[in-house]
């Protein structure tokens, strides 16, 4: 049985107890939300992400990941949403990420970054975290 809750946030603090991992980030898009959570709070960081659906006002948990990557809406057809998400090197505090041509910047908090795209179709191709800001300075990932 899926369970679903009245809020987004209620969803969140539901899919994993809070002994055991804590919230990133969480973002909400109309009837979808994504949460990164780090399911090893007191040792080496292992982000997971979890994909959420509204439906007649409920909230549900969908699917879910290790891994950044694209997911398809459950009720809107062919479009979707790319949560891309990390560790940073030590000291940035900007992302930069493009995917097909769209670049976008966004902070880095306690080490990690989350970027996502929504309402948009599975892409071709994506090219990740590409540019971190280090101490004022940019600098190529990888």
């Amino acid at each position: 049985m899926v369970t679903d809750f009245t809020s987004f946030d209620e969803a969140v603090r539901a899919t994993f107890p809070p002994e055991h991992c804590r919230v990133v980030a969480a973002r909400e898009h109309g009837d979808h939300g994504f949460a990164l959570f780090d399911t090893r709070p007191g040792g080496h960081t292992y982000l997971y992400g979890v994909h959420y659906d509204r439906s007649d006002g409920r909230w549900s948990e969908g699917a879910s990941s290790n891994g950044s990557g694209w997911q398809r809406f459950a009720l809107d057809g062919d479009l979707g949403v790319v949560a891309d998400w990390g560790e940073a090197p030590r000291g940035a505090d900007r992302v930069r990420i493009e995917l097909e041509g769209d670049t976008r910047e966004e902070p880095v908090s306690n080490g990690l970054y989350l970027v996502i795209w929504w309402d948009i179709p599975q892409p071709k191709t994506w090219a990740g975290a590409t540019w971190f800001r280090v101490r004022g300075e940019w600098i190529r990932a990888g």
